[in-house]
C-alpha cells in the first residue's frame, strides 16, 4: 500500500478536462490542457472535406457554362488548386476555433488530415483500377502512369499553407 502512495505522489498529475472553451483557453494558458484538440481538428477536416467537394463542384460547373466542356477541363487544375486552399483554410479555421488555443497546431493538424485523405483517395482509386483488370482476367501490368511529384509536393504545401493559415486566423494562441 506505502509503495503505491509514492508512486502515486511522484506521478505527474494528468490534464484535468474542461468543457467551455472560455476556461479550455485559460487550463491551455497554464499549461493543463493538451496541445492538439482531435476532435475539433477531425470536425474541421470533415467541414474542409465537404467545403472542397462544394467549392470544387460548383468551379467546374462555372466552367463548364462559361467556357464549354472542354474549357472546364483545362481549368481544373486552378478550380480544384483554389477551392483546396479555401476548403483547408476554413476548416483550420473552424476547428481552432472549436478547439480555443494553440490555433496554428490545430491548423496544421488539419493540413495533414486533407493530406492523408487525399493519400488515401488516390490509392482507392489506383486499387480500382488494379481490381477491374484482374476481375477482367487480364494478366498483364497496369500502367497507372507516372507519378507526378510536382503535383504532389505542391499540393501538399498548398494543405499546410492553407491549415497554418486558417489556425492563425483563428486568433488563439
Amino acid at each position: 500500500m506505502a509503495r503505491n502512495a509514492q508512486r502515486r505522489a511522484r506521478a505527474p498529475a494528468r490534464p484535468a478536462r474542461v468543457a467551455s472553451g472560455a476556461s479550455r483557453a485559460q487550463a491551455a494558458a497554464q499549461g493543463n490542457v493538451r496541445t492538439i484538440a482531435w476532435r475539433q481538428c477531425f470536425a474541421g477536416l470533415v467541414v474542409g472535406e465537404a467545403l472542397l467537394l462544394l467549392f470544387s463542384n460548383l468551379g467546374l460547373l462555372v466552367a463548364n457554362a462559361a467556357f464549354g466542356a472542354s474549357g472546364g477541363q483545362h481549368a481544373d487544375g486552378g478550380i480544384v488548386g483554389v477551392s483546396t486552399l479555401i476548403a483547408v483554410i476554413a476548416g483550420a479555421f473552424l476547428a481552432a476555433k472549436l478547439a480555443g488555443h494553440h490555433g496554428l497546431y490545430q491548423g496544421i493538424v488539419v493540413g495533414c488530415g486533407f493530406i492523408v485523405w487525399g493519400a488515401i483517395f488516390q490509392f482507392l482509386q489506383e486499387a480500382s483500377v488494379v481490381a477491374s483488370s484482374i476481375s477482367a482476367g487480364g494478366h498483364t501490368l497496369v500502367d497507372l502512369g507516372p507519378m507526378d511529384m510536382g503535383s504532389l509536393i505542391s499540393g501538399d504545401l498548398l494543405a499546410l499553407f492553407g491549415g497554418t493559415v486558417g489556425g492563425l486566423l483563428s486568433g488563439k494562441r
